[in-house]
């Protein structure tokens, strides 16, 4: 009944967004069945590098050494390198976006939207369990001081155009 009418129909991209908690551990393993095949899938990872709807306990994505709830000594594993792990997919867009840079920020998700394959985005996204001094109004500033010291550089692997390191070298 619709196949004759195929052509006037809009094609859509949906995009699976979730966080770090998500993303790194339970829902891992969807992620990497859809990142390995050619479906047409995009995914916004908000990576607050810990499992921030529980308090702030360390998960896959926090970084070594790092303090959190249930890790006051700090974390002695090292963080699981998601992005690393999705470019071992040659078929993949991967990239890391800061808030910070608004513009490189829309460039990317135009980018992995416009892309004809998987794509997922990883967004530097502190929480207020990271007890920034001054509360969250200084997310942004946060997020740029990550971005500019080499803690979360910011990138788009194109596999049709390749890699860009989009931060800015200090």
């Amino acid at each position: 009944l619709l196949k004759p009418l195929k052509d006037y129909i809009i094609a859509r991209n949906i995009w699976t967004i979730g966080g770090d908690g998500w993303a790194y551990d339970i829902g891992f393993s969807g992620i990497d069945h859809v990142m390995s095949n050619n479906y047409n899938s995009k995914i916004l990872v908000l990576d607050t590098q810990m499992y921030s709807n529980t308090g702030g306990q360390a998960s896959k994505s926090t970084q070594l050494g790092s303090i959190a709830l249930f890790a006051s000594s700090g974390k002695d594993t090292s963080k699981k390198d998601l992005a690393k792990m999705m470019m071992s997919y040659e078929n993949a867009y991967v990239a890391q976006v800061s808030l910070s840079n608004p513009m490189h920020l829309i460039k990317t998700l135009k980018e992995a939207n416009e892309y004809n394959g998987p794509a997922i985005v990883i967004a530097y996204a502190p929480c207020i369990s990271h007890g920034i001094a001054g509360g969250m109004v200084n997310s942004l500033d946060i997020n740029k001081e990550a971005v500019e010291c080499g803690y979360f550089p910011i990138f788009r692997n194109n596999p049709k155009t390749g890699f860009s390191l989009d931060s800015k070298a200090n």
